[in-house]
Formats: structure tokens, C-alpha cells, sequence
């Protein structure tokens, strides 16, 4: 029996003893961090975490906690807490059971790259691979990270679902610096060491570093902007979002009462796929035991589905979609099908306007109608006729989801996996450059 296994079976037969239905989800992480700065290794670490996630039900009442590896021995003191918290709970006004396993689950291939765990100097190797790279190209700073994960996973549920699955995944960080407000960036994320290519990656952000150079102020207005794919990570993040069912039900999301409507560029097609090659999160079980699959979620710039797990789908009389999550249902892995343009192609479109290296913090001042504002930073970059001129600083960007996505004129054909700390729901995206017309700016305070 494995070490997940034993964990499962050992929560679970407590866990059982006072719910009705019970679904226990165990998962062991080893990470290794190499993360660097002005140009030199500033540590190189290694960490393995446990975490545990029950969930009890019992006359249609619910409670989902967390208990940590150390907690375990204070496992059945837990168990009476949420015994009696059930009893004082009110019951929910609606229910749905947890679903039956299925008949069978996809298969992935190459979701462990054993070099994950190999020598831990490789890393080192690598985030000086892109130190050197960006430094050749004429940058006076490099900073960043490489951080990799193995996973073990196993879930257990009272409607007889029982599986273990294991994968890893990577991703490499680097920021460019001349000074403060002359900066670029660039991301790339995959599943295998091999696929991780310090080179470009150290050479796109010096890139784009370069491009800040003697950075001007430039007045608030609409411009057309060219968006990067770390850029466009950022965004996308928040459209997979507000797919989510619970999202709809909660009343925070712009796509609420819009399915079959057409709400984005018409050749826009962004789908949910953990089971693509590559994939930066290899699932193949949610967490009520539901098989993942491909969701497309934007096709023809229609809005084809919510993403679902067993309540919203009750709730939304729709199907289970493969994204629990037992309180949100959310996306594993978005992916935005690329388009016909050419980087330098989508420049030279650009009449006035401006190139957009990262968007991050990203705020909603209005969910329902889609009103956000968020930092640009990393290579914002003033074009004119198609030229590349000069940094720009003191702008912000502050739009609306749905007008930005109206608001496309062109995708890039170039993708690339990114998955970084600034994407603020946490949900990878294989992602390209896209071409925005009237992208909304105003001064930054």
C-alpha cells in the first residue's frame, strides 16, 4: 500500500463513521526552489508538504477541513468538533449525491519526468542558463526563479471512487532589469525539465528590458495594444474564473446569463484541457471522482459551457463537467488555440498604440459587468508605425472583460505555456500574443 493509500484509508474510515457521505483527498508535494537575483543564486531549496481535505456530509448538511500531516494525531479530537458542528448547522435547500466512479478514466502519457527528482544541481544549471542568456543581451539585472513539483494525489469517497494518481510540473521566472521602471519578463511552465528553455526565455525578457529604455509618460486613452502571452495569462485567468458555476451562482461573474451568447472576437477559442500534451496539470479525477476532460469554454467568441461540479451542475440543470473543486468548480488548464499572425506582423499593425509585457494585479471594481484595472509593467513599450519607440510609464490599465474580449483583432500564432505567481487565480495557461483595439488606459496615481 502506498503512502497515499494508507492516508486515505486511515481519514477515511474515521471520517466515515459520522457522515453520510464522505470524500477524502490526500496529497503529498515535493518542491525544489532555485530562485535568484541581481545576476547570482540567492538559495536552492528543497520542502515536502501533506496536506488532507475532508469532506462530511450528513442529513443534507455540510463541513469541508483541512487537517495537515502533523494534525493527524489529533485526528479523532477533529472528527468530534465536526460531529457536533453538524448537529448546530442548518440544512442546505438543496442536494446532490456524490457521483458514481465512471467506467473509465483518461490516460496521460509522460506525467512524470523522474529528472524532477533527479539532481537538484540541474536547476542551478538552468536559472544560470538564463542569468547568462538575458546578461548577454545587454541587461544590467536578472532575477527570477525555477521552481518544480511532484505530486501524489488519491481521493476516496463514499460513493466507491478509490484512486491514486501522481505527476509533475515546472516552471522558470525571469525578470530583466536596467532600473526600476526599465524592466521585461518572461515565463515558460511544462510538465518535463526538458521542455524548459532558459535560453529564450532569459533572451525574451532582456527583450523586452531593452524596449523600456528612457521610459516617457504618455497621456490616458484608448490604444491599440499588443498583449504578450504572460500579459494574456494574466487576463485569461480571470475568464476562466468567471466560467465557473459557482461563480455564475454567486453573482461575480461576467459571463452570467450569457451561454450560446456571443461575447469575445469571433475566431477566439479558449478551452479547459488538462489532457493535452504538456499539460501543466495532468489531472485525470476531480475531486468527487469525475473524470477530467476537454471543456471548451469560448468557441467562435460564443460561450459554450460553465464549468461544473455536482451542486452548480444541480442548481444550473446542466452536466458535470469534471472540475471539482467541492465548493468552486474551476478550470485545470486553460488553453487558447493560436491564431495566424506573426509576432512581427501584429506590431506592424499597430499604428499608435502600445505593446503590454505583463498586467498584474488585477482588480475588479465591478464582476457582474466586468469593469477591472490592473498594473502593466515589464516591457509597456510605445509603437508608432509599427516601430517599437520607447518605454512608457504612469499608465494603468482599466477596461472591461467583456469589451477587451470584443475588442480583439488578431491572435498570435506563437504559444507558450506560462504559469507564474502573478496569475492570481492560479490556473495555468498555454498562452499567445493578442491584439487589442481601443485597449482602455489611464494614469497611474
Amino acid at each position: 500500500m502506498s503512502e497515499i493509500e494508507d492516508l486515505l484509508d486511515k481519514v477515511f474510515g474515521k471520517a466515515k463513521k459520522i457522515g453520510d457521505r464522505v470524500a477524502v483527498f490526500a496529497q503529498k508535494k515535493v518542491s525544489r526552489q532555485v530562485r535568484f537575483s541581481v545576476n547570482k543564486i540567492d538559495v536552492a531549496k528543497e520542502w515536502h508538504e501533506y496536506s488532507i481535505d475532508v469532506l462530511v456530509e450528513k442529513n443534507n448538511k455540510t463541513h469541508i477541513f483541512s487537517i495537515s500531516f502533523k494534525g493527524l494525531e489529533r485526528l479523532d479530537e477533529v472528527l468530534k468538533r465536526i460531529e457536533k458542528a453538524l448537529e448546530l448547522t442548518p440544512p442546505k435547500p438543496y442536494s446532490a449525491p456524490l457521483p458514481e466512479p465512471a467506467k473509465s478514466y483518461p490516460s496521460i502519457p509522460d506525467v512524470f519526468d523522474k529528472e524532477i527528482l533527479g539532481d537538484p544541481d540541474h536547476l542551478i544549471e538552468i536559472a544560470k542558463g538564463a542569468i547568462d542568456s538575458a546578461i548577454s543581451e545587454g541587461v544590467k539585472k536578472v532575477a527570477g526563479a525555477i521552481y518544480t513539483n511532484a505530486y501524489w494525489i488519491g481521493l476516496k469517497t463514499t460513493s466507491g471512487f478509490e484512486m491514486t494518481h501522481s505527476y509533475t510540473n515546472t516552471y522558470l521566472d525571469v525578470r530583466a532589469f536596467h532600473g526600476p521602471l526599465e524592466t521585461g519578463h518572461s515565463s515558460i511552465a511544462s510538465r518535463a525539465l526538458k521542455n524548459i528553455d532558459p535560453k529564450k526565455v532569459g533572451e525574451t525578457a532582456a527583450y523586452y528590458a531593452n524596449l523600456s529604455r528612457n521610459p516617457k509618460t504618455l497621456g490616458a486613452g484608448e490604444y491599440t495594444a499588443l498583449f504578450t502571452p504572460d500579459a494574456v495569462a494574466s487576463i485569461s485567468n480571470f475568464v476562466g474564473m468567471m466560467a465557473s458555476g459557482f461563480a455564475v451562482i454567486a453573482g461575480y461573474s461576467s459571463f452570467a446569463q450569457k451561454l450560446g451568447q456571443k461575447i469575445a472576437f469571433e475566431e477566439l477559442k479558449i478551452s479547459d484541457n488538462p489532457l493535452f500534451t504538456d499539460s501543466y496539470n495532468p489531472v485525470i479525477f476531480d475531486m468527487e471522482g469525475v473524470p477530467t476532460r476537454e471543456n471548451i469554454i469560448l468557441d467562435g467568441g460564443v460561450l459554450k459551457t460553465y464549468l461544473h461540479n455536482r451542486i452548480t451542475a444541480k442548481l444550473l440543470n446542466a452536466e458535470h463537467t469534471g472540475n471539482a473543486g467541492w465548493i468552486f468548480p474551476t478550470p485545470w488548464n486553460l488553453v487558447i488555440e493560436p491564431g495566424d499572425m506573426k509576432f512581427e506582423e501584429m506590431i506592424s499593425e499597430i499604428s499608435e498604440g502600445l505593446i503590454i509585457g505583463n498586467v498584474t494585479y488585477i482588480r475588479f471594481q465591478d464582476y457582474v459587468k466586468g469593469d477591472f484595472s490592473g498594473v502593466i509593467r515589464d516591457g509597456v513599450i510605445y509603437v508608432k508605425n509599427g516601430e517599437p519607440k520607447y518605454g512608457v510609464k504612469g499608465l494603468r490599465l482599466s477596461d472591461n472583460l467583456l469589451r477587451w474580449l470584443q475588442n480583439i483583432k488578431g491572435i498570435g500564432k506563437e504559444r507558450r505555456q506560462i504559469y507564474h505567481w502573478w496569475l492570481e487565480m492560479g490556473i495555468p495557461v498555454v498562452s499567445t500574443y493578442i491584439l487589442v483595439e481601443k485597449a482602455r488606459f489611464t494614469e497611474a496615481l
